[in-house]
């Protein structure tokens, strides 16, 4: 590889040569959906005092929001099972909204 984004970028287009038109859209296409995605997973962590868990919110995002305040989540088809250390359990689903307030997260049940 060499040094500057152009030559990248070349690198890039060069392996891609060998696609047909209509499959380096749908690449594209599904790169895109998911940096999106990803975007959108992101901006729900950076408040580090509340985050609300929806349907569409990436597994890893509330596992990593938790894991900043020193708490493990572990991820089920219905929620979260929230823990730190010898505190009990707490379990969040879509819907609710996890809240630091700087010592303990808790959970609000969605309305």
């Amino acid at each position: 590889m060499r040094g500057t984004l152009l030559d990248l970028a070349l690198d890039y287009e060069s392996e891609a040569a060998g696609l047909r038109p209509w499959e380096r859209r749908r690449r594209a296409l599904r790169e895109s959906a998911r940096l999106f995605r990803r975007m959108v997973g992101n901006r729900e962590a950076v408040d580090p005092g509340r985050m609300t868990i929806t349907w569409a919110t990436i597994i890893d995002i509330p596992q990593r929001w938790c894991r900043r305040h020193g708490y493990l989540a572990v991820a089920g088809s219905w929620g979260y099972v929230i823990q730190r250390g010898d505190e009990p359990p707490i379990i969040a689903g879509p819907g609710d909204t996890l809240v630091w307030d700087g010592q303990k997260l808790t959970v609000q049940a969605a309305s």
